[in-house]
C-alpha cells in the first residue's frame, strides 16, 4: 500500500491508466474511495483518501491523474481548514485530463489487488 500525507508523500502527480469513479464515501470517517476497473488479471485498484475535509469531484474519470493542487485560491475559498491545523491536510487536484477538482485531505491510500480497504472485493465494469 502506497500512501500520500502530509507528513511524507510520494512522488506527485500520479497518473493511473485506466477509469475511475467514486465508489464510497463514509461521512462518519470522512472517507472518500474511487475504485479503479479491473484490469487484465482481474485486479482493482482503490485509491483512498482519508479525513477529507471538502471535495469537488466527478462521477467518473477516463484516466486517473493525482497532483498537488497549485493554485489553491479556489480550494481556499471552498474549504475552511484553520490554520491550527493546515500542515496535517493535503490540497489535491484530481482530474482525468480534461475536468479538474479536487480533494482536501489528510492522506491517501493507494490499494491494489482483489482486496480492497473497504473490504469489498466487487469491481466495476466500464
Amino acid at each position: 500500500m502506497e500512501e500520500i500525507s502530509a507528513g511524507g508523500r510520494l512522488d506527485l502527480p500520479l497518473h493511473i491508466d485506466r477509469q475511475f469513479r467514486p465508489w464510497r464515501y463514509e461521512v462518519s470517517h470522512r472517507r472518500l474511495v474511487f475504485r479503479g476497473s479491473v484490469d487484465e488479471m482481474g485486479e482493482t485498484i482503490d485509491v483512498v483518501f482519508l479525513d477529507v475535509l471538502g471535495m469537488k469531484i466527478r462521477h467518473k474519470y477516463d484516466q486517473l491523474l493525482i497532483a498537488d493542487a497549485d493554485d489553491r485560491l479556489e480550494i481556499d475559498e471552498f474549504v475552511d481548514v484553520p490554520e491550527r491545523h493546515d500542515a496535517r491536510y493535503v490540497r489535491l487536484t484530481v482530474s482525468d485530463g480534461v475536468h479538474v477538482g479536487f480533494v482536501v485531505c489528510a492522506s491517501v491510500h493507494i490499494v491494489e489487488g482483489n482486496q480492497t480497504l473497504d473490504g469489498s472485493s466487487g469491481p466495476f465494469s466500464p
